[in-house]
């Protein structure tokens, strides 16, 4: 009976101990590996809270720490080497808030200390992001011929066509002119002709004859 009573009081420790989360570690060594999530622990003056965390290279680890208003706790943030890389000491009534990008994967470690004499509870969150993978559009422009049957258009155009007229109607008409001018030639000798016959005539015509038959001259005609 007393055998099953300590056996039972060990369950239930065990069990009560997994219920209240991971225990602080007191130094590098003793700190336990924190997954993303909220924690609560309480601090005392003098002490030194130590916590783990693995990030892989590129990760983002955010960590906020909140405690009650007059309450005064610092964080501290430091690499696999175990040197510091970000820390926060804001003063009483702030919360502390940290933002970490992994240079190289490791375990990162996280320490929690009081400023001066505060104690009290905290709340400790966390969590990771993993880098954001960059994609590269590539737009490639292709080049393809297509043959396209294109129906025949028939199109009607008012052309303008200037020529010479004048030049087409004296070669057209010159030999009628030149024939006129012959017959026009022809006419006037025969007119010339004619006029120079008549006073021919005239000229060998005889004296005429006055009364008493004398003959008088043409000029003295009039006198009579």
């Amino acid at each position: 009976m007393l055998t099953a009573l300590l056996v039972l009081t060990g369950l239930m420790g065990a069990v009560t101990a997994y219920a209240q989360g991971p225990v602080p570690g007191t130094s590098f060594a003793t700190a336990p590996e924190l997954k993303p999530g909220t924690y609560t622990f309480h601090l005392q003056p003098g002490d030194l809270h130590f916590f783990r965390v693995t990030l892989k290279q590129g990760q983002t680890l955010f960590v906020t720490l909140r405690m009650a208003a007059d309450v005064d706790f610092d964080i501290a943030v430091l690499s696999p080497e175990r040197d510091l890389l970000e820390s926060g000491v804001r003063p009483t009534g702030f919360y502390e808030r940290i933002s970490l990008k992994a240079p190289v994967t490791g375990s990162y470690y996280i320490v929690v200390y009081p400023f001066g004499t505060s104690s009290g509870s905290y709340t400790l969150e966390l969590s990771v992001v993993d880098e954001p993978r960059v994609t590269a559009t590539v737009t490639v422009t292709e080049f393809r011929y297509l043959t396209v049957a294109v129906p025949a258009v028939t199109v009607t155009r008012e052309v303008v066509t200037v020529r010479t007229v004048a030049q087409q109607v004296v070669e057209d008409r010159g030999p009628l002119l030149n024939l006129f001018g012959m017959l026009s030639i022809a006419a006037g000798l025969v007119v010339a002709s004619v006029v120079v016959s008549s006073s021919l005539v005239r000229s060998r015509a005889p004296p005429q004859q006055g009364e008493g038959g004398e003959v008088r001259p043409r000029g003295e005609e009039g006198g009579a």
